[in-house]
């Protein structure tokens, strides 16, 4: 039997693989597969930063007027930009020469290769998804940990200088209750832009805790929006609080939730670095193949004021 021609045969898979690679990336955690499925993702043609306008403040010109009366035309401030840096990330498939050898055969060669791409793609959803909740990389995606915050600086801009560039939080120490996430769900949909919260986002803990609380009023599967049954369709843990869908992720602390707006949150995908694969030259020091997948971006939000957290929580 003619040997295979890795090379060749690794791009093909990549090839034909690529848009469930995409898929699955996406739908493996619920923040991702919600971003996807709701309009949070966005693509981008390139630049050298994700640059996203915002708007602070009304305008001050709105009047009544009768007949004749001179018009306001104050020439207003009030809208700006947020400038984000673009993420990089690569997860490279690499099989030896003694790997190829021990497969022998197209059919053999290609259960490998399938079995490395699903290697590779669980490897960088998750990195993904855990920079994008509690990325600490300053080469990483900015986590919820930094955007969901008051005082702290985000986009180049202060939280502590502008107060229109602050988060709803909540960090007394205390024991979880409705009525807390109750206040922290409104004040994210209050305001100028304001808008009803499309996901919240607990700890394991605080997800177990919000179950046990449920009651007559809260009752047991109470998922009735779209989303909530969509969620739970796509085999993911979920409540619903308020007509807002409830889940959790490993990846948050204990004691921490958030209230999320895909309208103002999202994640921008630069073209060309959406799960794209790249070939790879054979090393001159070493028997192997490699093929490189790779993903560039930048989480982001527009009006911080439409997220939250709660923090501090105990279940107690």
């Amino acid at each position: 039997m003619a040997d295979v021609n890795l090379g060749q045969l690794a791009s093909t898979t990549l090839k034909n693989y690529q848009k469930t690679l995409k898929d699955n990336i996406f739908k493996k955690h619920v923040l991702l597969d919600h971003l996807k499925q709701n309009g949070g993702t966005e693509m981008f043609d390139g630049g050298r930063s994700l640059v996203a306008p915002l708007m602070y403040g009304t305008n001050s010109t709105v009047m009544t007027f009768t007949g004749a009366d001179p018009l306001d035309n104050t020439i207003q401030d009030g809208i700006d930009a947020a400038e984000y840096d673009w993420k990089y990330y690569n997860v490279s498939i690499v099989i030896s020469k003694v790997e190829e050898s021990k497969n022998r055969g197209k059919s053999a060669i290609i259960k490998l290769l399938k079995a490395k791409i699903m290697q590779a793609e669980s490897s960088l959803s998750e990195q993904i998804n855990s920079d994008l909740i509690a990325g600490t990389d300053a080469d990483g995606l900015v986590g919820l940990n930094t955007l969901v915050g008051t005082t702290n600086a985000v986009g180049n801009i202060s939280g502590s200088t502008y107060s229109w560039w602050r988060s709803n939080v909540d960090a007394t120490a205390e024991v979880f209750t409705f009525a807390d996430l109750r206040t922290i769900k409104n004040s994210c949909r209050n305001g100028a832009g304001g808008g009803r919260p499309s996901l919240i986002l607990m700890s394991q803990n605080m997800y177990e805790k919000a179950f046990a609380l449920l009651t007559a009023t809260y009752q047991f599967n109470p998922v009735k929006s779209k989303e909530g049954k969509r969620l739970a369709d796509a085999s993911f843990e979920v409540l619903e609080f308020e007509g807002v869908p409830v889940s959790y992720d490993e990846s948050i602390a204990d004691g921490i939730i958030y209230v999320l707006n895909k309208d103002n949150y999202k994640l921008g995908i630069l073209e060309g670095w959406d799960m794209q694969n790249i070939n790879k030259p054979e090393p001159s020091n070493a028997h192997v193949t490699i093929k490189d997948i790779v993903f560039g971006g930048a989480a982001f939000t527009d009006r911080r004021a439409s997220l939250g957290k709660l923090t501090g929580k105990t279940i107690a």
